[in-house]
């Protein structure tokens, strides 16, 4: 049972440092998003990404947005959960996703995971300007797929990924210039320019355990094949196909409300 579930206060950073954000996008593995929602501290649902974690039996401790894209019933079935709501204008200068990762940072998140975040490219690209901003903040996030992972690093950065050989790696520059290091790839680079108008940073592979890249200069995004690369992060876990009703972070009917 979630902290919140048993009427707890938004918890403080050392007891729930892994937030997972379920947004209001693509969802293909439901054992994959199962384990993340099983797996964080506090889970927050982005409007209909609500929806989702109501499919797989469990809830979210909050939900944050304008309500648009859940339907009623769905919301008046969280209330009676008693899950935490944070209800915005729908007329307003934010995303649903970055009020809802707004939130996690308010009840003490201090690592984020988006899941959700694919499908519509307008909000896909605005995801990774959410990650951005993260990064800047230096708040550890990544957006996670069940055979894409995403963290976007802002110089000075440096990761060491924990993908096997031969997973396909892209780096793309955001909105400059970038100047990088990496090894332990097929295509190695020593202080390397990235432009922002060419695509030579896609499709690199890696050659051995313990590729790393470091961004001397600039931003950049990168994307590795695989659903459980953690960018030195908390490591991604196993798929499970057990109730989420039970998972931290989830309620069940019979859970206490907290006061939302």
């Amino acid at each position: 049972m979630s902290a919140a579930a048993a009427g707890a206060e938004p918890r403080h950073p050392s007891r729930a440092p892994l937030a997972v954000v379920f947004l209001d996008g693509a969802y293909e593995d439901a054992a994959y998003y199962r384990s993340w929602a099983a797996a964080a501290g506090l889970v927050v649902a982005a409007d209909g990404g609500a929806r989702f974690l109501l499919g797989l039996g469990g809830a979210p401790d909050v939900v944050v947005g304008d309500f648009d894209s859940l339907p009623p019933a769905d919301a008046e079935r969280l209330a009676g959960l008693g899950v935490a709501t944070v209800r915005h204008p729908t007329r307003k200068d934010q995303t649903d996703g970055e009020l809802a990762v707004d939130e996690a940072l308010r009840r003490g998140a201090g690592e984020l995971v988006l899941v959700g975040a694919l499908g519509a490219l307008d909000h896909t690209l605005g995801h990774l300007a959410i990650l951005r901003r993260l990064a800047e903040r230096g708040v550890p996030a990544r957006l996670a797929a069940p055979d894409l992972s995403v963290r976007v690093l802002v110089a000075p950065a440096k990761a060491v990924l924990d993908a096997e050989p031969r997973t396909r790696v892209s780096l793309v520059p955001l909105g400059a210039d970038a100047v990088v290091t990496l090894t332990g790839f097929d295509y190695p680079l020593t202080r390397g320019v990235l432009p922002a108008a060419s695509c030579l940073g896609l499709g690199n592979f890696i050659a051995a355990v313990g590729a790393e890249i470091s961004v001397h200069k600039g931003a950049v995004a990168v994307l590795v094949e695989s659903g459980r690369e953690s960018f030195g992060g908390a490591p991604a876990p196993q798929r499970t196909s057990e109730p989420v009703s039970r998972a931290p972070g989830c309620r069940t009917p019979g859970d206490a409300s907290d006061d939302g």
